[in-house]
């Protein structure tokens, strides 16, 4: 029996995250504005974004940096988002 990406990673299809990494970072009466972002964004990452996020990732970003949202808080909800991620791809082996 083989396993599949949804037993792995059961996370990565609810906006569960997204909810937790933007309220996290952005004031709670912006939040859908933001949310629209992360929902683009994530879309992107196909893949932890190592050493640097891809194009189409930075154009997600400027395009929502053109409409107004704050690039620090775009900044920091793609920071969030990449590092829950990545903690949630690879097992936490290497701590004792």
């Amino acid at each position: 029996m083989s396993s599949t990406k949804h037993s792995r990673q059961p996370h990565r299809h609810s906006g569960e995250l997204l909810r937790e990494v933007v309220s996290a970072v952005v004031p709670e009466q912006e939040c859908p504005r933001y949310m629209a972002f992360a929902r683009e964004l994530y879309s992107t990452l196909h893949r932890p974004p190592i050493p640097d996020f891809t194009r189409r990732s930075k154009l997600v970003a400027r395009k929502w940096f053109e409409r107004g949202l704050s690039g620090r808080l775009l900044w920091r909800i793609g920071e969030r988002l990449v590092a829950r991620l990545c903690s949630t791809a690879k097992p936490d082996n290497d701590r004792n």
